[in-house]
């Protein structure tokens, strides 16, 4: 006969380890072991462990879910920032050539946080400052 304890055992030990070097694997094997936990607690009457077990297994598959997801965006936005470099390089290109507007420029990489690029200088070295929020009201005596 097939001991569920031991097994149950050894998949908390492996579901452990796959989560800790970040393996979405270890939750499916969490799940398996909470099943099988399950069935341990119909064999012995043990009825308290049921409830316990598939809140955990809902758990675990909102969490593979959330990963998996997760995983995807993490895999768009890296392609979208090979892209954005791509797109930068060629911008940087064409301000070397001369096609440059006048005025402050907003950098690629910093738009969100709006550092803008103060003027070059001979050696093309731009400095970024940062500008304050409209919020923060300096005063001068």
């Amino acid at each position: 006969m097939l001991h569920l304890d031991y097994l149950s055992c050894l998949l908390t030990v492996l579901a452990t380890m796959l989560l800790a070097r970040k393996s979405w694997l270890g939750l499916l094997i969490a799940i398996v072991n909470s099943l099988i936990v399950c069935a341990i607690a119909l064999r012995t009457s043990q009825l308290g462990f049921i409830p316990a077990n598939l809140f955990c297994v809902c758990i675990y598959a909102f969490n593979i879910r959330s990963w998996l997801k997760q995983q995807t965006h993490t895999n768009r936005d890296q392609a979208k920032g090979q892209d954005g470099l791509r797109m930068s390089l060629s911008m940087q290109h064409g301000t070397d050539a001369g096609t440059a507007t006048g005025g402050p420029r907003v950098s690629n990489r910093n738009a969100e946080n709006r550092y803008p690029i103060s003027p070059e200088f001979p050696n093309k070295v731009s400095i970024l400052t940062k500008t304050p929020s409209p919020a923060v009201f300096t005063t001068t005596d």
